[in-house]
């Protein structure tokens, strides 16, 4: 858990899940389906007695009241941890000091407040962002993201046609301090990925001059003047979690970070040239 504050809004769990939930609010989702997923997700992960969920109810609540469409069981959750005073054993367990403790209290019980009143104008569904609208990635940027309490470096080694291809580091026990603590990471994999985590989780450190080309590594091929678009192993949103080795066809056990600057340590999927060759060749007949 990472809080740095007695506010509801305080943590690293209350921000990711909430920016998770009106992100997918505004690609047009069902708030109950928003809501059914992400309960999904972190109950994967944590026991539902762990009060690193408190703060995942906490923000649930808070999105369904911004968007008018409260349900019962994130309401009774909240009103439980927050009746039974659960949360403030758990700050207590974190070494919270009693003044600490009052002060999160009484932002507790604020909140639970607010809930009662419902809010009488939803908020209004945004226009998702683009991928190309993401400048805060460029070739050769470094930086860091955390991901449900753990933590991934990463470097963009490429982008071809608004798709990233990203080294990810294995997980972390804490954010790298420094370029060096970054670039001597150890590298879990390399992969090009179409959607990108959403830019309040990126921590940029630095960008640096990458002259390499890295078409066709990790799968995927681009050829402007064909107009040949081929891409296997393209990554997800969900994949954003520090891997993507579907059969461990891309994991590196002996790599650093740094390494994956070199393109030569990234294999090539000769699988695909066969197709490769195909889609060519019917790209030149029609020419």
């Amino acid at each position: 858990m990472g809080c740095w504050g007695m506010g509801l809004t305080q943590s690293d769990e209350f921000c990711e899940v909430y920016d998770a939930f009106m992100e997918a609010y505004d690609e047009g989702q069902a708030v109950a389906d928003i809501t059914a997923n992400l309960l999904k997700e972190y109950r994967e992960e944590f026991d539902d007695g762990d009060g690193i969920l408190h703060d995942v109810y906490f923000a649930i609540a808070k999105a369904e009241w911004m968007c008018c469409e409260q349900s019962d069981e994130i309401i009774s959750k909240v009103k439980d941890i927050i009746e039974r005073d659960l949360n403030i054993i758990y700050y207590r367990e974190l070494y919270a000091t009693e003044s600490d403790l009052k002060i999160r209290k009484r932002n507790l019980q604020k909140f639970w407040i607010s809930l009662q009143t419902p809010r009488k104008v939803a908020r209004k569904r945004s226009a998702p962002q683009t991928k190309s609208e993401c400048a805060i990635l460029d070739k050769g940027t470094l930086f860091w993201y955390k991901r449900k309490s753990k933590y991934y470096a990463a470097v963009v080694l490429d982008i071809v046609d608004n798709l990233f291809f990203v080294a990810l580091s294995n997980e972390m026990k804490v954010a790298p301090k420094n370029i060096d603590d970054l670039l001597n990471a150890d590298a879990r994999i390399a992969s090009w990925f179409s959607i990108l985590i959403p830019e309040s989780q990126i921590h940029t450190m630095s960008k640096i001059e990458l002259e390499q080309s890295y078409n066709g590594r990790a799968g995927m091929y681009f050829n402007e003047e064909l107009d040949i678009h081929f891409c296997e192993n393209c990554g997800l949103d969900e994949y954003w979690e520090g891997f993507n080795d579907y059969k461990n066809r891309w994991t590196y056990s002996d790599l650093k970070l740094k390494d994956m600057l070199l393109a030569e340590n990234i294999p090539v999927k000769f699988v695909m040239e066969e197709q490769l060759k195909r889609l060519m060749d019917k790209k030149r007949n029609q020419m």
